[in-house]
């Protein structure tokens, strides 16, 4: 089975956030970096954005290689989940 694209939904962060946000953060409910992009309509990462460490950031996150949960119902609802 392939993977889907990812559709910025916002799941996995919201769910379970990165080791490198624990580093970071610590345990939080949300990571500070994960932000609503209002342009896009979806959400993004300042981690995998940053112009120094981003393209470390992405591998380590995995961006770019598709959803981790394909079967999850906010793939179709893609909203600011904090409205």
């Amino acid at each position: 089975m392939s993977s889907l694209p990812c559709v910025g939904c916002g799941w996995c962060c919201l769910s379970d956030p990165c080791v490198e946000s624990h580093i970071r953060y610590g345990y939080m409910r949300r990571c500070p970096d994960l932000y609503w992009h209002e342009g896009s309509g979806c959400y993004r990462c300042r981690l995998a954005e940053d112009p120094v460490a981003g393209e470390r950031m992405r591998f380590l996150l995995g961006v770019g290689h598709g959803c981790c949960a394909p079967l999850n119902s906010w793939r179709l609802d893609v909203r600011d989940r904090e409205k």
